[in-house]
């Protein structure tokens, strides 16, 4: 569609209106009373005009994604914002975001800036917006330095923050807490190469619950960084530059359910470095530059009673050090370097384990009591080995086992 007739405003009833992905360079006239409007991947080059003569009260959403909208002009969201809640303009070409933009009557809680080529936006851009905004997207813009950027005030009660794809370089922890209710940030796919923590960062507590900071620069991490978070559920550093962990670098997390650090070139963990874990769930440290793994890395992670899956896989282990007793439900090792079944880990985990993936390592033979009196091992995978000799006790104490997958070895016959 290229144009409308005016007539479609004398509709009077019309409520939702989607004019979305057609051909429009400009809104037609609107019913007073609409309340949701997209207008999404047309040729708008500004905010619809159109939209002054709607009733104030009346729309609550509102989609111009995917247009050519280049600026936001302080006089353009008047008496017909006063209700409006969400606010879409990812897609656009927005550069800058200036003063007093959206106004104070406008209850706007979502608003979408992904996608555009914002480079600046004025500290007292979202001023007005003190009590209402809770989500703010901006994705793939060309946000640069540090994070989060200069605001006077406008994002306090924000609860979602998403600015993936942009160039962030710091991450300021300590300037965090003045999002007191945040519990949602995204800051993957930047440039991170150091989270900043102040000295009086000690007496600060966060609301976080789930932070992602993949793809990033950081080559190490400060002990304690995360402490200070006991609401902290999700936490995702895979694919960064980190490359070994010191002692409590996460520590005190009571309700930590998933941390993932795969994909980055860790080869060494001190004492400690996980501790005071309780709820883990997920610990991921796959695809990094492990040899070894010392049991004495964890203390009072996850519990008896949470199913924790440990996973190890695509490193270059060979053995595990210590005898620490720990709870591991599932455990994947798989493309490693074993050449013998570390019984040391599995008798430190007799108690708990359920699952065991080695397939695609080494291991030569199976001893007797390799895998300890595990009696809840339900799953074990040896495939793709070089095992040629399994012993006639291997297996004795499985008494749960249900699958056994020894495919792709050279075993020739069983004792």
């Amino acid at each position: 569609l290229f144009h409308l007739p005016d007539s479609l405003a004398q509709v009077a009833r019309l409520r939702h209106l989607s004019l979305a992905y057609n051909q429009l360079e400009e809104s037609p006239p609107l019913p007073g009373r609409i309340q949701t409007l997209s207008l999404a991947g047309n040729f708008l080059t500004t905010i619809p005009s159109a939209l002054q003569t709607l009733e104030p009260g009346s729309i609550r959403y509102l989609d111009l994604s995917y247009n050519r909208i280049s600026n936001l002009l302080p006089n353009e969201f008047l008496d017909w914002s006063t209700s409006l809640g969400t606010l879409n303009l990812r897609g656009n070409r927005i550069a800058q975001i200036y003063k007093n933009v959206f106004p104070a009557n406008m209850p706007v809680k979502e608003i979408n800036l992904s996608f555009n080529d914002l480079y600046h936006v004025d500290p007292h851009s979202f001023s007005n917006l003190s009590s209402s905004l809770h989500v703010l997207e901006s994705s793939s813009t060309l946000f640069s330095g540090y994070f989060p950027f200069e605001t006077e005030e406008g994002l306090e009660n924000l609860s979602w923050l998403s600015f993936d794809n942009n160039d962030f370089h710091i991450l300021k922890l300590s300037k965090i807490a003045s999002f007191s209710y945040l519990k949602y940030l995204n800051l993957d796919y930047n440039r991170i190469v150091d989270i900043s923590i102040n000295d009086d960062f000690q007496n600060v507590s966060l609301s976080l619950s789930n932070i992602r900071i993949s793809y990033n620069f950081l080559n190490s991490l400060r002990s304690r960084t995360f402490s200070y978070m006991p609401e902290l559920r999700n936490l995702d550093l895979s694919y960064n530059r980190i490359n070994n962990l010191t002692k409590h670098s996460f520590t005190n997390l009571p309700n930590l359910r998933y941390l993932s650090l795969a994909g980055n070139i860790i080869d060494s963990m001190e004492y400690e470095t996980f501790a005071n874990l309780p709820k883990l769930e997920i610990l991921e440290l796959q695809g990094n530059n492990f040899s070894c793994l010392s049991l004495n890395s964890f203390f009072n992670v996850s519990h008896i009673d949470v199913t924790f899956t440990l996973n190890v896989s695509r490193n270059y282990i060979r053995y595990f050090e210590g005898e620490s007793e720990m709870s591991v439900s599932i455990f994947d090792g798989s493309y490693n370097d074993f050449h013998d079944v570390p019984n040391n880990f599995f008798v430190a985990v007799e108690s708990s384990i359920r699952q065991i993936i080695l397939s695609h390592n080494k291991i030569i033979q199976i001893f007797n009591d390799a895998f300890g009196q595990a009696f809840h091992l339900e799953i074990l995978d040896l495939h793709k080995n070089n095992i040629h000799t399994v012993k006639r006790k291997s297996f004795t104490d499985l008494i749960s086992l249900q699958i056994l997958d020894l495919s792709h070895n050279y075993i020739s016959q069983l004792s």
